[in-house]
């Protein structure tokens, strides 16, 4: 955890102005920079260091020598942005006075591409069943709990970042964790904000601060919301209406955060060290984060420069398309388990998730998945996949073939068909391109003439069923 003085000291830093350089120091930094642009020129030509999907700033940033440079030079003001992708975790808590004050009722991993200004927020449902270092199975949501208990460093948001970071297979580089307290302190601070009902709900049984219950109703449309009105929309887990799941109300708490952000900016809320002040003063006891104050300003400017229309939203839930199933422990528990058997879809959608998450940029590509083993339900499993992630799925079945695929292969259909999505499949599935396709699977993709991309599913190594009586 950051202590809350230490965020002082970083403000009346940010507040003093720097002391003038003396003239070796300039002349040391002309020749240092022109050094350095030197050797970026000669790099970029002398190596292939820059992919088709990332940005030059990013692949420069990769060049070994420039690696060993950037921090000293303070060239990457925020961690992960010489990687075109910065990745946070934003985590809520009931706090003192709750049950259970450190289990988290919201757990929200986001990613930002500074090349495009896109963002991502995934809500991850508390009753996700995840191993967590030194605690065995258990809810995602007690992972915060676990570190306050065990006084890991960093505090329980750290040791929750740590935990999601090996889910997903993605480097977390900023945290924040807040408590109701903070929620209702940050939106007072901001005269309330702006939220747009879907729907019109009731809940009946809203939990109150005296262990009783109350009803509750939102009426659909926009609406501005003081702090405990919000807080209520984001907590209310017993609505009718579609309302009344935990993934309905990661979805609402994506909007809350959405609003919040909103109402800063129109703000100017955070243009002057006063008045960041003024807004994180009252939250010295209920907020911990990573993030020091003196990195406001560079995430201020990149964050203003979010498109509303461009943010991607998803919610990790158990429905047809969803990437998890329902399940009950041995202990009569309801939990949440990945799809599959492991973590591998879980992480495909965090690491690709600005390309293959499309929504309403992009018409979905459509593909065709057939199965080229011996392993029953493999195509459509992996057409669920593919279409929880922004795929059309035209067709699914067995290749008409008399072999068993070693490899998974992709035959391009359409000779427009996007690189990198592309890129990513081949990837994803482990899989060769051909642009070839041999006649009998031409007869019978005849009847789905609209098709991108035909995928024909190979066999896994590792998959001892697949092997069996494998013909070449």
């Amino acid at each position: 955890m950051l202590p809350y003085s230490k965020l002082e000291d970083d403000l009346k830093k940010f507040q003093r102005p720097s002391a003038p350089r003396s003239k070796p120091w300039r002349i040391f930094k002309i020749v240092f920079f022109a050094f350095l642009i030197t050797v970026v020129i000669i790099s970029f030509f002398s190596y292939k260091v820059l992919p088709s999907d990332t940005s030059l700033l990013a692949g420069i940033g990769r060049l070994p020598v420039i690696k060993q440079f950037r921090q000293l030079i303070g060239m990457e003001k925020l961690n992960g942005e010489l990687n075109d992708r910065i990745n946070f975790l934003i985590l809520g808590q009931g706090g003192p006075g709750h049950d259970g004050p450190y289990l988290t009722d919201t757990i929200m991993l986001g990613s930002y591409k500074p090349s495009t200004n896109d963002l991502a927020l995934i809500s991850i449902p508390r009753d996700l069943y995840v191993n967590i270092e030194g605690h065995g199975t258990n809810k995602i949501n007690a992972a915060n709990s676990f570190g306050e208990t065990d006084k890991y460093n960093g505090g329980g948001s750290a040791f929750t970042a740590k935990t999601i970071e090996k889910i997903f297979d993605i480097p977390i580089h900023y945290w924040i964790r807040f408590d109701f307290k903070a929620f209702e302190e940050i939106i007072n601070s901001l005269d309330g904000i702006e939220v747009c009902v879907d729907k019109t709900f009731t809940d009946p049984t809203y939990p109150t601060d005296d262990s009783l219950t109350e009803t509750i109703t939102f009426t659909a449309g926009c609406q501005k919301m003081d702090s405990l009105t919000a807080l209520k929309f984001a907590r209310s887990r017993h609505g009718n209406n579609g309302e009344g799941s935990d993934f309905a109300r990661s979805a609402r708490q994506q909007k809350i955060i959405m609003a919040v952000k909103e109402k800063i900016f129109s703000l100017s809320f955070l243009t002057s060290p006063s008045k960041l002040n003024s807004l994180f003063n009252p939250l010295k006891e209920n907020l911990q984060t990573n993030v020091s104050l003196s990195k406001l300003p560079d995430i201020i400017s990149l964050a203003k420069n979010i498109d509303q229309n461009k943010i991607k939203r998803i919610v990790l839930d158990n429905s047809a398309k969803g990437l998890l199933k329902a399940d009950v422990t041995d202990q009569g528990a309801y939990v949440l388990l990945p799809r599959v058997s492991d973590y591998s879809e879980l992480k495909n959608l965090a690491e690709n998730i600005f390309i293959i998450q499309n929504g309403h940029e992009l018409e979905p590509v459509k593909v065709a998945v057939f199965n080229g083993t011996k392993v029953e339900g493999l195509a459509r499993d992996t057409a669920g996949f593919l279409n929880s992630v922004g795929f059309e799925i035209v067709a699914t079945g067995n290749a008409s073939s008399t072999i068993v695929y070693e490899k998974t292969v992709l035959y391009i259909l359409d000779a427009n068909a996007r690189e990198d999505v592309l890129s990513v499949l081949q990837k994803s599935l482990n899989a060769n391109v051909a642009t070839e396709i041999p006649e009998n699977l031409k007869q019978q993709m005849a009847s789905f003439p609209n098709t991108s991309i035909l995928i024909v599913l190979g066999c896994n190594p590792k998959d001892v069923k697949c092997q069996v009586d494998t013909k070449k």
